[in-house]
C-alpha cells in the first residue's frame, strides 16, 4: 500500500490505526497515515497523540505520525502531495544502487557447516557478499547475533501461538 486512509469506524478500526500509528512512530513503517476527522472524530486521537508528545513519550512529533484532514478529498490529496514531495526527496537524497543477485553470491544450500549456513544467510541482510564465497572466517559475534535474533523471533512465534490455542 502506499497510503493508509483511516475512515470513522469502531473498536477494529481504531486497533489498525493504533497498530500502523505504533509501526510508523518506530520506524517500522514508512507509509503515510491520514486519518479523515469527520466533524472531529478522531479529535482525541490527536490529543492523545499530543499529550503523549508533551510528556515526551514520543521519538517523533504527532503530525510525522499521523496526518489529519476533514474530508475524503482533502485526505486523498494530502495523500498524492506527501508521496510525490517523499519520492523526490528519496531521489535527491539516495540514487538507486544496482545490486549484485543474491543467487549468483551463494554457494550450495546442500553442502556446508551450520556456520556457513548462517553467513549465506547473513547476506540477504546486506550489500556484502556471502561470508562463504569469500572463503573468510565467520565472524563468531555475527553469528551469536543472528541466532539471538532467530531464538527471540521464534520464542515469540511459539508464545503467541500458545495463548492462541490455549484461549480456544
Amino acid at each position: 500500500a502506499d497510503a493508509l486512509v483511516v475512515m470513522p469506524g469502531g473498536p477494529g478500526t481504531w486497533d489498525e490505526l493504533w497498530e500502523m500509528a505504533c509501526a510508523r512512530h518506530l520506524g517500522l513503517t514508512s507509509i503515510p497515515i491520514v486519518c479523515v476527522n469527520v466533524d472531529g472524530y478522531y479529535d482525541t486521537f490527536m490529543t492523545i497523540l499530543m499529550r503523549a508528545d508533551e510528556d515526551q513519550l514520543l521519538y517523533k512529533k504527532p503530525h510525522d505520525i499521523v496526518h489529519f484532514e476533514e474530508t475524503p478529498e482533502a485526505a486523498v490529496l494530502w495523500i498524492e502531495n506527501h508521496i510525490s514531495e517523499f519520492k523526490k526527496e528519496a531521489e535527491q537524497r539516495h540514487p538507486i544502487k544496482k545490486r549484485t543477485s543474491a543467487i549468483r553470491k551463494m554457494d550450495s544450500n546442500v553442502s556446508g557447516s551450520t556456520l556457513s549456513v548462517w553467513g549465506r544467510m547473513s547476506s540477504f541482510l546486506g550489500d556484502e557478499p556471502a561470508l562463504v564465497s569469500q572463503k573468510k572466517d565467520v565472524d563468531g559475534s555475527k553469528v551469536l547475533r543472528y541466532a539471538v535474533v532467530f531464538a527471540a523471533g521464534m520464542s515469540l512465534g511459539l508464545l503467541v501461538a500458545n495463548n492462541r490455542s490455549g484461549s480456544k
